[in-house]
Formats: structure tokens, C-alpha cells, sequence
């Protein structure tokens, strides 16, 4: 294997790809404690018995959990950047040139 697709691979593809991966499966997580958190506020809502405090508190838990999901689909987004360029970078070396230079 040549010494700059080797470079790539370990400097940009792989590594964009285990960022992708692990920021997919915390979105996972985090998308769904957000959903359990967005039905707790309706349940409390729909009570009715429930004083502003504890309301204000289980609202703004839901907004923990939605900032969390924007940044895991934030570095999703990044490490597909990063393995975009790696691959990019792939197919445009002209592997007709570094064999005529050895």
C-alpha cells in the first residue's frame, strides 16, 4: 500500500468514521431520554396538580436533553466532514503517477 493512502486511511477516514459511529449511537441514547423527558412534561401538564417549580424543572431538563442531541448530530456532522475529505483525498491521488516515480 502506498505510503500517502495509508496516511489518509489512518489520519481521516478512520478516525471520521469512529466519530460518526460513537456520536450515532449517544444521538440514539439521547434522543430517546429527550422523548421520555418531552412525555414526562406533557404527563405533568396533563395532572394539573403540579406547581410551577416542579414544572419549570422537568421543562428544563428537556432542554439538557436537547442539547445534548444537537451535539452529537453536531460531531456526526463533523466526522462526516472529516471522512468526506479523507475519501476525497482517496480518489483523487493518480496512482499512474506514484508508480511512474518508484
Amino acid at each position: 500500500m502506498n505510503a500517502r493512502i495509508a496516511i489518509l486511511l489512518i489520519t481521516l477516514v478512520l478516525p471520521g468514521l469512529a466519530v460518526v459511529g460513537v456520536s450515532l449511537y449517544w444521538f440514539n441514547l439521547d434522543y430517546a431520554a429527550l422523548i421520555k423527558a418531552e412525555k414526562y412534561v406533557e404527563k405533568l401538564v396533563e395532572v394539573g396538580k403540579v406547581n410551577d417549580r416542579q414544572l419549570e424543572y422537568a421543562y428544563h431538563r428537556t432542554y439538557i436533553h436537547r442539547i445534548n442531541v444537537f451535539a452529537d448530530g453536531t460531531w456526526g456532522l463533523l466526522g462526516g466532514v472529516i471522512t468526506a475529505l479523507g475519501i476525497h483525498g482517496l480518489v483523487t491521488i493518480n496512482i499512474s503517477k506514484l508508480n511512474d516515480h518508484k
